[in-house]
């Protein structure tokens, strides 16, 4: 009897003690703001996320089996990382920040949890949060040796592996927008291309060159931002990232402002916004220049407002533009 009681005994003390993280997860302060985030800083309600038919099924099952490895491996680090990631893509941000919490009550230690909430903090308008969150990945990660890991989801290519130091630094570059930090963003951007290992390095050089030029451009640096992407190559072996790519071909001058803005996706109207705006500084013609200004904030609305949680980036200089 007692050969079957033991066993009960510790499953038993198992199950009331993740009870008890689970509810002390849900009073840590951070989660408590995540889940109060009902609109964007600018007032878009949040809403559910779409997709189409095909994806959805594909991205319900995901999330099914990362459920059933969260339920059935507790101590183990990845459950939380998986069972988080999935509920990010199906735009669930404070149910994916409420878990990387979770895990890091078992894994304080863990620059992949810290990673991946930074990520979402900031993708939840915690600004700040986040990018704590991102500084504290990177403290934790400066001596690790790391190896490629599957990252995201795979696209077209059905290739997607990446390195978490790449991606920490990337996404602390990209994270810094949010604040008005620049020149971090130009130092980041960097220090992830010189931390890239793997064979994407077209993917990522449109991918980093894109905020570089928004950070430069934002600093005053003008005609060095367009020289920067104006060297870019044309014909880039681009496996995933064609959006930047797009983007980039558009800020160099390949592309006309009449063939961009018909097949432009969220990042690329959020470019052309941006451009706009940085020429309604430069336009010495004060009708000219108020155009543009406008014309600016009715493209980093109309991206906003189409998107299920808004738009962060564009967020962003709504705000700074009131």
């Amino acid at each position: 009897m007692r050969l079957i009681t033991l066993p009960l005994i510790f499953t038993g003390f198992i199950a009331a003690q993740f009870s008890a993280s689970a509810q002390s997860v849900m009073d840590d302060p951070l989660v408590v703001a995540a889940y109060a985030k009902t609109a964007t800083p600018t007032g878009v309600q949040y809403s559910d996320k779409i997709f189409a038919e095909s994806s959805k099924q594909w991205f319900v099952g995901d999330l099914e089996i990362a459920n059933i490895i969260y339920a059935s491996a507790p101590l183990k680090e990845s459950s939380y990382s998986w069972k988080g990631r999935r509920e990010g893509f199906m735009g669930n941000y404070a149910k994916a920040i409420e878990i990387f919490t979770e895990g890091m009550e078992l894994f304080p230690d863990s620059y992949a949890l810290y990673r991946y909430r930074g990520y979402h903090l900031v993708r939840n308008y915690q600004f700040e949060e986040g990018i704590a969150d991102l500084r504290h990945a990177e403290q934790l990660i400066e001596d690790v040796d790391v190896e490629p890991i599957q990252d995201g989801i795979p696209g077209k290519s059905n290739f997607s592996p990446s390195t978490f130091k790449r991606n920490i630094y990337f996404y602390l570059a990209q994270s810094s927008m949010a604040t008005g930090d620049y020149n971090t963003v130009i130092e980041y951007m960097d220090k992830s291309v010189e931390a890239n290992e793997l064979r994407d390095e077209d993917d990522f050089l449109v991918a980093t060159s894109f905020f570089k030029y928004m950070a430069m451009r934002k600093l005053g640096r003008h005609e060095e931002a367009i020289e920067m992407v104006k060297a870019i190559p044309n014909g880039l072996d681009i496996i995933d990232n064609h959006s930047y790519y797009e983007a980039i071909m558009f800020l160099k001058g390949r592309y006309s402002r009449e063939r961009f803005e018909g097949r432009a996706d969220s990042l690329g109207i959020y470019a052309m916004a941006m451009v706009d705006q940085f020429d309604s500084l430069l336009e010495e013609d004060q009708e000219d220049a108020i155009e543009k200004a406008n014309s600016a904030k009715e493209l980093f609305t109309q991206v906003t407002s189409n998107n299920h949680k808004g738009y962060w980036l564009a967020e962003v200089e709504l705000l700074s533009s009131e």
